[in-house]
């Protein structure tokens, strides 16, 4: 048994899995390829191009009448536009078109229309031109079933528009598994193969490893993606500061270098605190991380947040800080990085000539501070889930992100027993605000009044 490893029944229950699978792999690209199908087989164009045809008609027959009730043309112009009417409406009730219109509730709205054709068929066929009744109605008819059709075509791009949306969303959600089955067929190929070559014993030492393989994956994937999305800053003070240096070498004066010197420290020290926050950030998820609540300048660590943006977007900040306290109690590293996201999420999605504003204010007794741009805006339909882990708004489409800035935001808010509140509009801007009960720092606050 040990020289035919594959006789074996880890080896056996590998196989299996891996059968397994391949099979459900195998499904879910069967799904995703109907998934597609429906996509191009339901098109919105048809039932625009169908009711804009019948809207186009009712309009043709409307002008008609009147120009026959003018004795600007006959009789028979007006049975002819009657017909072509006629024979759009026949287009919503044979064939798929029938289906169509029962998926979208508009079966009683077309059933109006076939009456109001039916209701003018007699009296087309005696039709004067002094029987203002019968004209007046006849117009009237066109003109609702026109109506009738243009509110069809609205509905029907409406109603493309969400069945597209919800293939798509099926085909992000299948693509997922596919890679979820991909990544598993894998591990059940490695495990079957460490069978084959080392034999019973080495499996099991092979899975113990792969274990603690996947347990280090998980904390190496969450760790880049805090690093991608909160060290880029930092990372980028400091290599403009140094290139700087590096051009200008000695012809820089000792109070530029100083400066410059000093924007690379403080970015290193935030790099600093960015690793501490980064390691406990599975913590914070869990509920699990320490809150340290001592004394914070606000309004030195909002300017030190503005000093640590990029230089080129430093100008763009404004800052209207008269109405906050200057001292209060808050975990300052938590705080740092929470106003220092939302203020480079301001920067990141706004234009690069637009102008970022934080402000802070008393209101009761909670502490109030703002971060507002004029940037690319959040759509009213995704604002509740902003802050769900992951998630990133339509309108971030081509903009670099990772969906866990906000999320990371509303924890720490909440650590200082507060929330986050969103007002937005997309293409005009958003505001983000935290906000949390004050409590002031006194001791310090009295401390520092004589070096004011």
């Amino acid at each position: 048994m040990k020289d035919r490893p594959w006789l074996t029944r880890p080896f056996m229950a590998a196989a299996l899995a891996l059968t397994i699978l391949f099979v459900v792999l195998l499904a879910a690209v069967i799904r995703l390829a109907v998934n597609e199908s429906r996509l191009a087989g339901e098109p919105a164009e048809g039932v625009i191009w169908f009711s804009s045809q019948g809207q186009y008609e009712a309009m043709r027959l409307a002008d008609t009448v009147l120009m026959f009730e003018a004795d600007r043309v006959s009789r028979d112009e007006v049975a002819l536009r009657f017909d072509l009417l006629d024979s759009r409406i026949r287009l919503f009730e044979e064939g798929s078109m029938t289906e169509r219109v029962t998926s979208m509730g508009y079966q009683d709205e077309i059933a109006v229309v076939r009456s109001l054709v039916e209701r003018q068929r007699q009296p087309l066929a005696t039709l004067q031109a002094n029987d203002t009744a019968a004209v007046s109605s006849l117009h009237y008819d066109a003109q609702t079933i026109s109506h009738i059709m243009r509110d069809f075509a609205n509905a029907g791009m409406l109603d493309g528009r969400e069945r597209q949306e919800i293939v798509r969303n099926n085909r992000r959600q299948i693509l997922l598994e596919i890679l979820g089955y991909l990544l598993a067929t894998l591990a059940a190929g490695v495990v079957v193969a460490i069978i084959v070559v080392r034999g019973y014993r080495s499996i099991a030492q092979a899975e113990a490893a792969l274990a603690h393989e996947k347990e280090v994956s998980r904390l190496h994937r969450a760790f880049t993606s805090v690093v991608s999305h909160q060290f880029r800053t930092p990372l980028s003070i400091i290599d403009a500061s140094s290139q700087r240096m590096l051009r200008r070498g000695a012809a820089m004066s000792v109070d530029e270098m100083t400066t410059r010197v000093t924007k690379i420290r403080n970015a290193c020290q935030r790099l600093t605190r960015l690793m501490e926050s980064t390691l406990n950030a599975a913590r914070l998820e869990q509920g699990e991380i320490t809150f340290h609540s001592r004394p914070c300048d606000l309004h030195v660590l909002i300017a030190s947040i503005c000093d640590n943006q990029p230089e080129d977007d430093q100008s763009r900040i404004r800052r209207s800080l008269e109405r906050l306290p200057r001292w209060a109690m808050a975990d300052v590293t938590l705080l740092e990085h929470a106003l220092q996201n939302l203020v480079s999420n301001a920067l990141k999605y706004s234009p690069a000539d637009a102008p970022v504003t934080i402000r802070g204010w008393l209101r009761g007794s909670d502490l109030v501070i703002s971060v507002e741009d004029l940037g690319v805006g959040i759509p009213a339909d995704e604002i509740d889930f902003i802050s769900e882990r992951f998630f990133r708004a339509r309108t971030a489409e081509g903009i670099p992100g990772t969906g866990i800035g906000l999320n990371f935001v509303s924890q720490i808010v909440k650590l200082h027993s507060g929330r986050l509140d969103v007002e937005s509009e997309q293409g005009k801007g958003s505001t983000f605000t935290l906000i949390f009960p004050y409590k002031p720092a006194q001791r310090l606050a009295a401390a520092a009044q004589p070096a004011d």
